[in-house]
């Protein structure tokens, strides 16, 4: 099992649990093997080049889908080259904003940026990630400019929105519920269609005026384009069996924030393929091209 990020990602931990939890219904041992680099981009390779035998797979999280949209020299094609399984879940992200800035709810931030545009600086995990992609797709929902400040990681931009380096930051509902219970910094929206019991008392961004804006990262499992058909069913099942589990539930959803969801290859498919469509749209509107 590939997982592009490093142990202790969000990735890394969705594998973990739910690869540990298919090897008891499967009957074999799942191994994790971390291939990080190039937003999870060297692991995907490495998968669709594996033999589509069922026993190379991969964790994939909404890195996938912005790949193709910030990279130009892939030797992949995710939807062609890559077979889905099925979704686990999505996690929401939250739009935090640090103490230095006095608005406290969404409406009062975008009226706040509206009258600075380019003086607010918001972080990210690295130019082309996910939270810049999503900080930007924002931004231009609202109409407003801020300045994007590239950090290695969510945890050091993290650390720069309560030192006041950056005045917003998109972070998962996971780590941002960590900085907010320092009191440095506020959550004023989340994604999702429901509240995060992570965070409940944060409005979701349909509350607060904005349905149509959505920059969940999604998370499922995926192998090798042409698995046999019923290698796959076997799979799937397996991880729809795997989400029931009332484990598995407690540490994504009730502690990790996850919204899990499940389902058939056919929708985590589908949903991969309109994730590509909206970050291919938004890299070029916005001029962005990873690193």
């Amino acid at each position: 099992m590939f997982v592009g990020f490093a142990a202790g990602s969000a990735t890394d931990i969705v594998a973990r649990v739910v690869g540990q939890k298919m090897s008891e219904r499967l009957g074999q041992p799942v191994v994790i093997q971390n291939l990080t680099g190039a937003a999870s981009t060297l692991a995907t390779a490495a998968v669709a080049r594996a033999v589509p035998d069922g026993y190379t797979l991969m964790t994939v999280s909404g890195a996938l889908a912005i790949g193709p949209a910030i990279y130009s020299n892939l030797k992949f094609d995710v939807e062609k080259d890559l077979t889905p399984i099925g979704l686990v879940g999505s996690l929401p992200t939250v739009l935090l904003v640090g103490e230095s800035i006095p608005p406290r709810t969404f409406s009062e931030f975008v009226d706040y940026a509206k009258q600075r545009p380019g003086q607010l600086n918001y972080g990210s995990s690295g130019n082309g990630g996910s939270t810049h992609l999503s900080a930007e797709l924002l931004s231009q929902l609202v109409g407003i400019k801020m300045t994007h400040v590239p950090y290695r990681g969510n945890s050091p931009a993290a650390a720069a929105l309560m030192a006041g380096e950056v005045q917003v930051l998109m972070d998962t509902v996971l780590l941002a519920s960590q900085s907010v219970k320092t009191q440095r910094v506020r959550a004023l929206a989340v994604t999702g269609k429901t509240r995060s019991p992570v965070l409940p008392d944060v409005p979701t961004f349909a509350e607060v005026g904005l349905p149509n804006f959505d920059a969940s990262i999604f998370f499922g499992l995926m192998g090798p384009a042409q698995l046999p058909k019923d290698v796959l069913e076997t799979l799937n099942k397996a991880l729809n069996e795997v989400l029931k589990d009332p484990s598995v539930r407690t540490t994504l959803t009730t502690n990790g924030g996850l919204q899990l969801s499940g389902g058939t290859p056919e929708q985590m498919g589908q949903l991969v393929h309109e994730e590509v469509v909206k970050w291919k749209k938004l890299a070029q509107q916005a001029g962005i091209k990873g690193e």
